[in-house]
């Protein structure tokens, strides 16, 4: 997998070098984290718990095991909960055919450090906005709505779950232990009273991208979350979940979430992690956990090119020993900031002028320096980029079907220009067997909550138990 290079002075490009092909991922150790990525699939999927407690993996039962046939009428909601940011969606259903209305609504800094029923009460009092904006009340009955939560949980039944860590942006005091389910009921029971709601199925982002997905493509069979964080959900035959406890009535697969962003947190991943990978975990939210998110997720790369460019900068390689604003902000170089400057092309380097001008150090660069900083953030977003898709590619070799379908959601993928070409030079090599296709599902979590309401209803009808 080779990268382009700049053409540098020798000394600076063999100190370069000694930099960054440290951070290249080779095709043995892609290899390797496969087949331990597989090897943590196989212990998280074990009947026998004390094998499970051996993975890093959750491997969950999403309960969801009804796809769209294309027959849905109808208005469902779907709530989207993953971070800063969270959205509620309408989807009106006529033969099948999804029209969807979407929402954005923003916590504040002090909500999401905050008690956990402040958080709930802010969704609440939202929903009652958006179900108020869109005359949703007129409907004369109450809307099934399927909760979209984006952090680690323990899934009870379709409808109850159980949190087990606070990730990303939210770092509230309590709430682990509790039923995001019943937190919301709770608060909209203090704040938007005889809202005509039901909360009929909760769910992991990665299973509504995934449902989003198969209603664009049937082809469909795995969704990625790729944004502030990272995780994954695809579709498995009962008979291959050794855990499985439920029934074999058709339909016999389930969508299963694999929560990845683990993975690597036992230290299996150790010998492949970089030091700046370990510097960014120390100072992180949530360090020593969630290890491989922090390895390619959008909240990370740019902390993770900015270390990289720091290192430089102490090594007299790049401005001159220059940029005290650069090293000593940390988290201050986003990843918004590597989407800007990969977005130059060719000789252009104008956006790449204008992230360095934030952190005065336009005036000082040389043409070498851009060069340099552009190389530094090719490297490391490729790296990222291969980093997820050695897990997809993981999946769609279980999956083992001629043509599969990947539908992503997140801002990383959506907004950074190379991510998609990155992610297809690792899944074109090692899916020999596979035609593989990733397909981007904008908003597709919040609206693959509502199909998720769908599903619960049908297998509600049809008494399938799933556990």
């Amino acid at each position: 997998m080779n990268r382009l290079k700049a053409e540098l002075d020798k000394d600076i490009r063999d100190k370069l070098d000694a930099v960054l092909e440290p951070i290249v991922l080779t095709n043995d150790a892609v290899e390797k984290i496969m087949a331990i990525f597989s090897k943590h699939m196989d212990l998280a999927n074990s009947p026998d718990e004390n094998h499970r407690k051996k993975s890093d993996l959750l491997m969950g039962n999403s309960f969801i095991r009804e796809l769209l046939d294309g027959s849905e009428q109808g208005d469902f909601l779907g709530l989207d909960l993953g971070g800063t940011n969270f959205r509620v969606v309408r989807v009106s259903f006529k033969d099948g055919k999804a029209e969807t209305t979407t929402q954005y609504y923003t916590l504040l800094e002090s909500v999401l450090c905050g008690p956990v029923a402040g958080v709930f009460d802010f969704i609440a009092e939202s929903l009652a906005d958006f179900v108020g904006r869109y005359e949703m009340a007129k409907l004369h009955k109450n809307i099934p709505l399927g909760f979209i939560f984006s952090f680690p949980s323990s899934q009870v039944s379709i409808n109850q779950s159980v949190i087990l860590h606070w990730t990303k942006t939210l770092r509230c005091p309590d709430g682990i232990g509790d039923d995001p389910v019943a937190l919301l009921q709770a608060a909209i029971a203090r704040k938007a009273k005889d809202l005509p709601v039901d909360i009929v199925a909760v769910m992991s982002d990665t299973v509504s991208t995934l449902m989003a997905g198969n209603y664009l493509d049937k082809d469909c069979r795995i969704g990625l979350i790729l944004g502030t964080g990272c995780n994954a959900a695809f579709v498995e035959h009962i008979s291959e979940i050794d855990k499985w406890t439920g029934d074999d009535k058709d339909p016999q697969h389930v969508i299963v979430n694999v929560e990845l962003g683990s993975f690597g947190d036992s230290g299996c991943l150790d010998q492949f992690r970089t030091e700046y990978e370990r510097e960014l975990d120390r100072y992180s939210n949530h360090p020593s956990s969630f290890t491989f998110e922090k390895s390619c997720a959008g909240m990370y790369l740019g902390e993770f090119v900015r270390l990289i460019l720091t290192r430089l900068i102490k090594e007299g390689v790049l401005f001159a020993g220059q940029g005290d604003k650069l090293m000593e902000d940390r988290w201050k170089f986003t990843t918004s900031h590597v989407t800007d400057i990969e977005s130059d092309k060719g000789h252009s380097t104008v956006k790449t002028m204008e992230v360095l001008k934030k952190f005065d150090l336009a005036t000082i660069a040389t043409a070498q320096d851009v060069a340099i900083v552009r190389e530094v953030v090719e490297v490391a977003s490729r790296r990222g980029g291969h980093w997820i898709a050695i897990l997809m590619a993981v999946l769609v070799n279980h999956v083992a079907l001629p043509e599969v379908t990947i539908a992503i959601d997140g801002s990383l993928f959506e907004r950074h220009p190379k991510y998609h070409d990155s992610m297809m030079e690792v899944l074109n090599k090692f899916c020999p067997k596979s035609k593989v296709k990733l397909i981007l599902t904008k908003d597709g979590s919040g609206q693959g909550g509502a199909f998720g309401a769908v599903s619960a209803l049908r297998q509600a009808a049809r008494d399938l138990h799933s556990a």
